[in-house]
């Protein structure tokens, strides 16, 4: 195993291991229960960690439980532009490597006739060149997947925050009257009026 792999490795072992500490610390995304109020009937729960584990077995998974559709493409459009990234960066990176490998082992009749004029020095350059840019699109495909389940999580979390079209807020022109000592005095003004 090299070090990319083991790399990679790590970095989903530390998503998932924080993925499992979210889900962990939340109570489904609802209020901890009264033990004092009389038990209530059982109905569905939009669950945070369901939406998450539906997420890493499957990406999009956990934005259709959220009834998020509109999001699946994005997700998926973002896997196929690393998967895209790091077959090119791959495929180059092979090839640059692999003429390194021959130039070192002496093995001259499997050197590329397009190569002949470059320097060693010039191929190497190249071949670290390419790891590095496949190195980094392949921790960029571990973090969207990451990205991905959290999106989940937190969706799951809203998913009974109300939204709703009632949400307002109005300037309006007032006029307020005050009794004091036996007299009614008008007061012109402005009123601030949030309505939820």
């Amino acid at each position: 195993m090299n070090h990319l792999h083991f790399r990679l490795l790590l970095i989903l072992a530390f998503c998932l291991s924080t993925l499992y500490g979210w889900t962990q610390s939340t109570n489904n995304g609802l209020p901890a229960k009264d033990t004092l109020s009389a038990p209530q009937s059982k109905t569905h729960v939009h669950s945070p960690k369901k939406a998450a584990w539906m997420s890493a077995v499957l990406p999009g998974l956990g934005q259709g439980y959220n009834h998020k559709y509109w999001k699946i493409p994005i997700v998926y459009t973002g896997f196929a532009g690393a998967g895209v990234g790091i077959y090119f960066l791959n495929k180059n990176f092979t090839y640059y490597r692999d003429e390194y490998r021959y130039r070192l082992n002496g093995e001259t009749d499997k050197l590329k006739s397009e190569l002949s004029s470059w320097a060693n020095e010039n191929v190497d350059e190249m071949r670290s060149y390419y790891l590095r840019y496949l190195e980094i699109t392949s921790i960029a495909l571990v973090l969207w997947y990451a990205v991905n389940i959290i999106d989940a999580v937190v969706d799951a979390h809203l998913f009974y925050f109300d939204v709703s079209d009632d949400l307002s807020f109005a300037i309006k022109p007032c006029i307020s009257t005050n009794y004091t000592f036996g007299t009614y005095q008008l007061f012109n003004g402005i009123a601030l009026t949030l309505k939820f």
